[in-house]
């Protein structure tokens, strides 16, 4: 075996030499030597000689056989040194592999949290850049909104500053004015109560504590308790100067969300009066807030009131609409073709003509402008002079309007019980349910002698068009609950929406929509009405029933 471990060749010379020691040959392998030619004794005879030879192979090859036995021995030795070694190799070599590996995870781990945490850092650093800037646009914004404020603060105590110099400074036209002037001591009075009342409302105004309802109005009756109308007086002519601005002012600064209405009662406007309240509601974008403008017994020309309703259509024509215009017994002559148009036609959402002694003329006018369905919501013709016949005229305009939310014809003695039918059966036609169906659903009537309000009460028309139509298939039947004959003309694609508006009936009945449909069909009250009246919470469920037996009994038979 070599000093490393590997195993002897047989031609090793060690092993050679140690051969020819044994069997006597040469290292090199010569030939063996020459017994004769060494001196000595005489050889033996050749029995001797034989068996010699015999006794010396034998012994030869036991020799020869042990060193071929230890020669194996060592062989396999080395052969299992070599595989230890191999297998120690191996371990080592996968011990160093596993730690390599243990090693790239911990390593890539780590480069993974780094990567994470450099991620992380970025994020924070661009929230903090961010940040920073967000803070110094917040500042920014901030001194701005102090510098405007200040500005406004410094305005404020400007125009408050102004307002209170001129009330403390303005005198009031005293009691001897007005009576100098000739008149009684009464209208003195009065007026002298109307000048108070105009700085009141100026200082309200200014101040922000005004209402959502200004009236600027001459309170006096004469003998006959009728009310009278204040004369116009150069006096006036500051204080009117002084609302107009107060209620731009108001606008600018105390607005909110809050609309202001304007009312001016029995106090004569002429043009000077108008020039300076004009511009007031003409503003636009300065003074949006001013929704309603109103008139009582302010005798005016129909030329300078056309005026006005210039005024405030330019005024609509800018986003800030005039919600309601109310003139109220303000026509000297009567009001004529021209102006009622032009006052129809002011784009409010509100017009309230009372008192203004209108009639068939008229009504014919407010029909046509009616029919053509404008963005008129609500209609004021109270205490005016319409009979049977207007009313006719103004009911049959409605079947084509559905922007109408509310008509006032109250105090109209002539219009009588025709002219309420008319009334009636443009918003409730029960001669079918396709008539009832196609009738007026938005416009609510009040004022009429006897009431049909109850009809056309609710936000949504088809709210309204529904509880017709279920009152009149509850209140028509004979037998069952719902009379079902009236049915059989609506269409099978139909039935799931009338289940539907079955189910969303409400649970409180009213007993005058019965009294209505009872009058219009001519038919005596019984029992059966009473407990539609009073099916409150039932109701639902048995329209509900009824409608879905409706469907499901004619099936039976097909």
């Amino acid at each position: 075996m070599s000093l490393h471990g590997a195993p002897m060749s047989l031609d090793d010379p060690a092993i050679a030499r140690k051969r020819a020691r044994i069997t006597g040959d040469a290292v090199g392998g010569a030939a063996p030597l020459n017994v004769e030619s060494r001196p000595g004794p005489a050889p033996p005879n050749a029995a001797a000689t034989n068996a010699g030879q015999s006794e010396m192979s034998q012994v030869q090859e036991r020799r020869r056989g042990g060193d071929d036995a230890a020669l194996a021995q060592r062989n396999g030795d080395a052969s299992s040194d070599a595989a230890y070694h191999g297998q120690l190799r191996w371990l080592v070599q996968r011990e160093r592999a596993l730690e390599r590996r243990k090693t790239d995870e911990v390593n890539h781990r780590r480069l993974v949290s780094l990567q994470a945490l450099q991620e992380e850092n970025a994020m924070l650093r661009a929230r903090l850049e961010a940040s920073e800037e967000e803070k110094s646009k917040l500042i920014g914004n901030h001194k701005l909104e102090v510098d405007a404020m200040r500005r406004e603060l410094k305005d404020l105590q400007g125009s408050y500053s102004d307002a209170l110099k001129w009330a403390y400074t303005d005198e009031i036209a005293p009691y001897e004015h007005w009576i100098e002037e000739g008149y009684p001591e009464e209208y003195a009075d009065a007026m002298v109560e109307l000048q108070e009342r105009f700085e009141q409302i100026i200082k309200d105004l200014r101040m922000g504590t005004v209402g959502r309802r200004v009236v600027v109005q001459f309170d006096l009756q004469n003998e006959e308790d009728q009310r009278i109308t204040a004369a116009h007086d150069d006096v006036l002519m500051p204080y009117w100067n002084e609302l107009a601005n107060a209620i731009i002012h108001w606008s600018e600064y105390h607005a909110n969300e809050g609309n202001l209405e304007v009312i001016i009662q029995r106090i004569e406007t002429p043009e000077a009066v108008l020039d300076v309240l004009r511009p007031a509601i003409k503003q636009s974008k300065t003074n949006q807030k001013v929704t309603g403008v109103g008139f009582y017994s302010v005798m005016r020309s129909n030329k300078e009131w056309k005026t006005i309703c210039n005024a405030i259509r330019m005024r609509n024509a800018g986003q800030a609409s005039v919600m309601s215009l109310c003139v109220d017994k303000c026509f000297v002559d009567g009001i004529n073709t021209e102006m009622l148009k032009e006052i129809l036609a002011s784009d409010t959402e509100g017009v309230r003509l009372m008192g203004n002694g209108m009639s068939s003329r008229e009504a014919q006018i407010i029909a046509e402008h009616l029919a053509s369905n404008p963005s008129l919501a609500r209609l004021g013709l109270n205490d005016n002079c319409f009979d049977d016949a207007d009313a006719a005229m103004l009911a049959n305009s409605l079947s084509s309007n559905t922007n109408l939310r509310y008509l006032n014809v109250s105090g109209n003695s002539e219009m009588k019980l025709n002219g309420k039918l008319a009334f009636l059966r443009a918003i409730f036609d029960v001669t079918s349910l396709a008539a009832c169906a196609a009738c007026n659903h938005t416009c609510r009537v009040e004022g009429l002698e006897q009431d049909i309000s109850a009809l056309n009460c609710y936000t949504e028309a088809s709210c309204c068009k529904w509880e017709k139509i279920f009152a009149m298939l509850a209140l028509s039947s004979e037998g069952s609950f719902f009379n079902l004959a009236l049915l059989k003309d609506v269409p099978v694609s139909l039935m799931p929406v009338l289940i539907f508006q079955a189910g969303d009936q409400i649970e409180e009945g009213d007993s005058l929509i019965t009294d209505l449909y009872l009058e219009l069909t001519g038919t005596k009250r019984n029992g059966r009405h009473d407990v539609w009246n009073n099916l409150e919470q039932t109701r639902k469920i048995s329209c509900v029933f009824e409608v879905v037996r409706s469907c499901v009994v004619p099936s039976l038979y097909v």
